[in-house]
């Protein structure tokens, strides 16, 4: 970006926040208001293009400073209410119509209480798949790549907490988690929004059935479905596949399976009607 641009983007986004809501909504108004919020590689991207044809749609909209900010509130530097003012300030810069972003996932509680009338998209992978294809998206995507990457890594996986056993210790060469890493945080990041966001906003889309979901998905956000795009096909595939399955010792992933999600899978199978 261009010197001028700079310039002339910090004047636009400035005279945004003088602009009250109520007038804003008038002059601009949102088609829609929603968020979708599944764990990373569970078909944000997707999502977001889904809209991008037809409404102000973004898919990890000014992601680094998101990160950055989630960084400081996990290390005690902001508070609860300094958080949801930033969100609250930040909509006021973006303004649109349906944010896809795994990284507001972080805290779905302190979201929510910024966004009590928006209505919640959590798109659901089934935990075998994720974690196959979380492990590839780190591999080829290392948090040494980017320091917000790490940042993310380790409020997400945290593993630290969680290190490698004998059963996945091949993971180590290969600089991924371990296996327990990855589905503690599938389990709870899936558990904390079904804890927060009260039914009637939430609209839980299997991953590899988005397409299928086309007329829910119109019908929950009161939109025409033919104002979806889904042309686009599947978004974000990964650049390399490395068969790290494989490589784990048998029956210990479906063990982990069991103690960390099956109770997040029979709430969504008991609850929602969602079978993963």
């Amino acid at each position: 970006m261009s010197f001028l641009n700079q310039i002339k983007y910090k004047l636009t986004s400035g005279i945004k926040y003088l602009v009250p809501n109520n007038m804003r909504e008038k002059m601009h108004p949102r088609q829609l208001h929603a968020f979708s919020i599944g764990t990373p590689k569970s078909g944000t991207t997707s999502i977001a293009g889904l809209f991008e044809k037809n409404y102000r749609a973004s898919h990890e909209p000014e992601r680094i400073e998101l990160i950055h900010i989630i960084h400081k509130h996990f290390n005690g530097k902001l508070t609860d209410e300094q958080y949801i003012a930033w969100l609250l300030k930040r909509d006021k810069r973006i303004w649109l119509d349906i944010e896809s972003n795994c990284f507001l996932g972080y805290r779905p509680d302190l979201l929510y209480r910024a966004y009590p009338k928006a209505k919640y998209i959590l798109s659901v992978r089934a935990p075998l798949s994720w974690l196959d294809s979380m492990m590839n998206h780190t591999i080829n995507y290392p948090p040494p790549s980017e320091r917000v990457i790490k940042y993310w890594h380790g409020i997400f996986f945290k593993p630290d907490v969680y290190p490698h056993k004998k059963e996945d210790k091949a993971l180590i060469e290969y600089n991924v988690y371990s296996v327990e890493a990855y589905l503690r945080f599938w389990s709870d990041a899936v558990a904390k929004v079904l804890d927060v966001v009260p039914k009637e906003q939430l609209l839980i889309v299997p991953t590899n059935e988005m397409k299928a979901k086309a007329n829910d998905i119109a019908k929950f956000l009161n939109i025409d479905v033919s104002t979806l795009d889904f042309g686009s096909g599947h978004l974000n595939k990964a650049p390399a596949k490395f068969q790290l399955l494989e490589k784990i010792e048998a029956g210990y992933v479906d063990e982990l399976i069991a103690q960390h999600c099956e109770s997040v899978l029979l709430r969504l199978r008991e609850e929602y009607q969602v079978a993963l």
